[in-house]
């Protein structure tokens, strides 16, 4: 399975998809959103950049994963993202990678995935964590909405 996640590391880097990013998170814009996964095990921030969100313009969106109760990156989380407008899935980021349905990892605890929203509304971005530091958990979610101008 490591073997799996070096592959989908490298994939990502190479084509653009997923963009790691240091290991220092700084809050730099009045978009960045905070929550807590379902289960309490870590924080998310979503910042989506630019903002406000415009529709056919690509957006990155930016996942910080914070260890829980402090505001220090999670390294080697294992997660998924998903975007739903209508209650209808429009994108998801391991489908995107080949492997649909089957955790990602990131090294330093932040990605960055770039996004071109089609269509004006609202938005629910899912982010699903399936381990930490190498420890399946059972699977935690939080949810952000996005507006699109």
């Amino acid at each position: 399975m490591n073997i799996s996640l070096v592959a989908f590391a490298l994939f990502f880097s190479i084509f653009g998809i997923l963009i790691t990013t240091p290991s220092t998170f700084v809050q730099t814009s009045d978009a960045a959103m905070y929550k807590v996964t379902s289960g309490g095990s870590v924080n998310v921030i979503l910042q989506p950049s630019p903002f406000p969100v415009i529709k056919g313009s690509q957006t990155n969106l930016k996942v910080s994963f914070d260890q829980k109760g402090s505001s220090a990156l999670q390294p080697h989380v294992d997660y998924d993202l998903t975007i739903m407008k209508d209650g209808k899935q429009v994108f998801q980021l391991s489908s995107q990678a080949g492997y649909p349905n089957q955790p990602l990892h990131t090294t330093e605890g932040v990605v960055t995935i770039p996004y071109t929203f089609q269509q004006e509304g609202t938005y629910v971005v899912n982010i699903t964590v399936y381990g930490i530091l190498f420890n399946p958990i059972t699977p935690e979610t939080t949810q952000f909405r996005i507006s699109v101008n």
